[in-house]
């Protein structure tokens, strides 16, 4: 039952990340599949695997692709 709920959680941000029109929700998306696949990963008895999906894939891509987003963001400027 724990198994079927984690995977309709995983298929819901994965379609959470590709359809979203904001970016900035989109990267969050992404960092709660990831976080979601993580704890598939434990229910699997591959905590190797988890803690390195959590750290790199949740933790540095994410906050990666979320600096990058925050530094190329512009600005809308009126023209006079």
């Amino acid at each position: 039952m724990i198994s079927l709920i984690l995977g309709v959680i995983i298929v819901v941000f994965a379609v959470l990340a590709m359809e979203l029109k904001n970016i900035t929700y989109a990267i969050l998306s992404l960092c709660g599949f990831s976080v979601a696949v993580a704890v598939a990963f434990f229910f699997l008895n591959a905590p190797y695997v988890a803690v390195f999906q959590l750290a790199i894939l949740a933790g540095a891509v994410t906050v990666l692709f979320l600096v990058a987003v925050m530094l190329t963001r512009k600005e809308e400027v009126e023209l006079p």
